[in-house]
């Protein structure tokens, strides 16, 4: 990056010390500069478990301060005309798209015509949109230092297809050339339809035969486990009630109503029991936040006898995981909601990842600490289709049964370039 930013500022007469503090605010362009190294350097870099975990928990409140942060910092490097400094980046971010849809497009025809063609082109675009992203970039900087952006094309045609004969190799691995049929998990017990977390949208469920059913798990006010995401009434029934303010009898007499269907709240007593009498698997999320310990401890004490050898669990909070860990159940995964960085070391069985910011790098990291990854919420084919070929080891999704149809379709590459533009 920064002979990069050298070269830009080649015709100004600048100190050692300027020449840095220009970099330095160029380096604030960094993460959409298209090199490789600095995607290689962030998901290798593993952050303190505490901190992440931290960070995790409280992301609604930390990131739009960062988000803020950098915004000021950005605005700092707007000197002079704003507006127009503004429009250049508008019509950054604009090439940036049509770079991207050109080269999904053209991958969408080359899955037509089949392997090893549609491997081979998505290998090509990826490393085309890279060194496409780096030169935008370059322009980008050149026009916020007021300067023109000369190229040579007869040698930047040389440098790219040097760079893509050294780079092929490297584009093997981040595209794979199988694809695998990944375990199926009903995200809150549903099948396309129903009210999340309910009996009545279990029923429905069951006979998908997913492998496992995730639900989640909340302390009511009489100390009674109810299956609710939520951690109030409002969203499904439409009251305000909070549900650790609320007995378990009152919630139950409440109706929830999601997707055109309609339900009641359940303990997670008979949830248990008609999962049981349906031979489903469960993996529960317990909502802990910070009474991790009190709700850990009388889950444990009074289900620990019932639940069968095939549940499982997952968390947001660590401090869960870890619990649930030491007091002997298990496997015990714990959920990402965001993988900007590389894994942390856990104690965790398994991770739950989200699919928007899964990439290659993530899942290798996973198979090297010989941990399976379960990616969420994969509704969309072409995630889906992203997945297989990255080979995770289950997805969780609200359509069980039409994922496990996609699953018989020959998946093409669409989704993986899709990918791989959204995280380099």
């Amino acid at each position: 990056m920064f002979i990069s930013y050298a070269w830009v500022e080649r015709t100004q007469a600048l100190t050692w010390w300027q020449l840095i503090g220009h970099s330095l605010r160029g380096s604030l362009w960094l993460p959409f500069s298209g090199l490789l190294s600095f995607s290689f350097w962030r998901y290798s870099w593993q952050p303190p478990s505490l901190l992440l975990d931290y960070l995790i928990n409280h992301r609604w409140q930390i990131l739009p301060l960062l988000l803020l942060g950098y915004l000021g910092l950005v605005a700092l490097t707007l000197q002079g005309a704003v507006v127009g400094r503004l429009k250049v980046i508008g019509g950054w971010l604009l090439l940036l798209v049509l770079l991207a849809v050109i080269l999904l497009l053209l991958q969408w025809g080359c899955d037509q015509l089949g392997d090893p063609i549609k491997r081979n082109s998505a290998r090509l675009f990826w490393l085309l949109w890279l060194n496409g992203k780096y030169l935008l970039w370059l322009g980008l900087l050149s026009h916020l230092r007021q300067q023109s952006l000369i190229v040579d094309y007869r040698w930047a045609s040389v440098g790219l297809l040097v760079l893509v004969i050294f780079a092929w190799p490297l584009s093997g691995a981040f595209i794979a050339k199988g694809a695998t049929h990944p375990q199926i998990i009903a995200h809150r017990g549903v099948d396309g339809g129903g009210v999340p977390n309910t009996l009545s949208a279990l029923k429905l469920t069951t006979p998908a035969q997913p492998s496992l059913v995730e639900i989640d798990l909340r302390l009511t006010q009489d100390q009674q486990f109810v299956v609710s995401h939520d951690a109030d009434t409002h969203h499904l029934a439409r009251q305000n009630q909070i549900i650790a303010q609320t007995t378990l009898a009152q919630l139950q007499q409440l109706t929830l109503t999601e997707n055109g269907r309609q339900g009641h709240y359940a303990s997670f007593s008979d949830y248990l029991q008609t999962a049981k009498q349906a031979q489903q698997p469960l993996l529960i999320e317990l909502k802990a936040g910070a009474h991790f310990r009190t709700l850990t401890t009388k889950f444990v004490q009074q289900y620990r006898a019932k639940l069968p050898a095939t549940t499982q669990f997952h968390s947001t909070n660590l401090a869960t995981v870890n619990s649930l860990r030491q007091q002997g159940l298990a496997p015990v995964g714990y959920i990402l909601p965001f993988t900007l960085t590389g894994l942390p070391a856990t104690a965790a069985n398994f991770y739950s990842v989200d699919w928007r910011t899964l990439n290659p790098l993530i899942v290798v990291q996973a198979q090297q600490k010989g941990k399976p990854l379960y990616i969420w919420t994969v509704d969309h084919n072409w995630v889906l289709q992203a997945v297989r070929h990255l080979k995770v080891d289950a997805v969780i999704t609200d359509q069980t049964s039409k994922v496990q149809r996609q699953m018989q379709q020959a998946p093409g590459y669409v989704g993986n370039l899709i990918l791989l533009l959204l995280n380099f």
